[in-house]
């Protein structure tokens, strides 16, 4: 698993406006996408198998955050 998207996960939980767009996501492709999209935008660089990998390892925590 990257680095980058722990770091990058963080992040998030520091910053409302992400958190925000983050839950605009209609479904986990989409929500995937937009963390590989939104961490480039932030300097982190991570594939969606990363992030996806990373999700399966957190999920009851990202539920949580997320939902």
């Amino acid at each position: 698993m990257s680095k980058h998207v722990k770091q990058f996960h963080q992040m998030v939980v520091q910053n409302p406006s992400l958190v925000k767009k983050l839950k605009t996501a209609s479904d986990r492709d989409s929500f995937v996408k937009l963390i590989v999209q939104l961490g480039a935008e932030c300097g982190y660089s991570f594939t969606s198998k990363e992030v996806e990998t990373y999700i399966n390892q957190n999920l009851l925590t990202l539920m949580r955050q997320f939902s």
